[in-house]
């Protein structure tokens, strides 16, 4: 798999046919990832692959995961696939992911979540949000104090503009 460079930021490809995720590099070092209403196993093929090329950029990134368009929660299978994914890759998450903030929209998913990562300690920090707006603004905060510079859209999307 070869990683395009623009700028430092990797080339995502298009999302397969069947899959409805969205993973947006246009605010490179800040990476949008917005998940479908259901997320099928196209959808975590597609998403492993771009973290892959995002891991594989030269410089470290913030993810924002916007999770509020999910309408059925993954089945076991897919979320087993995502934790394996997690998990074989943590070194790697650890070096270049400088924060995930995690949009989640009712405040009990935020509170079950946020037990969720104390018992199982992510190897990047990672928070959850009501919105994009603050997940955007604390990344921005991590992208700043990495010492790298944050494009004017990023800004715009934390209403920091």
């Amino acid at each position: 798999m070869s990683s395009h460079m623009f700028g430092g930021r990797p080339e995502i490809g298009k999302p397969p046919a069947g899959a409805g995720i969205e993973f947006d590099v246009g605010m490179w070092p800040l990476v949008l990832v917005t998940m479908p209403p259901m997320i099928r196993m196209d959808d975590i093929v597609y998403l492993q692959e771009s973290y892959e090329l995002i891991f594989a950029a030269p410089n470290r990134h913030a993810l924002v995961v916007d999770t509020t368009t999910i309408e059925s929660i993954p089945d076991a299978t897919l979320r087993r696939r995502m934790k394996e994914f997690e998990d074989s890759r943590r070194p790697i998450i650890r070096e270049k992911n400088i924060g995930s903030a995690i949009v989640l929209s009712s405040s009990l998913v935020r509170g079950a979540y946020t037990a969720l990562r104390w018992i199982s300690p992510q190897p990047a920090p990672n928070k959850a949000f009501s919105n994009v707006r603050d997940a955007a603004r604390w990344c921005i905060e991590g992208i700043e104090a990495d010492g790298q510079e944050v494009p004017p859209a990023a800004y715009v999307l934390a209403g920091m503009s």
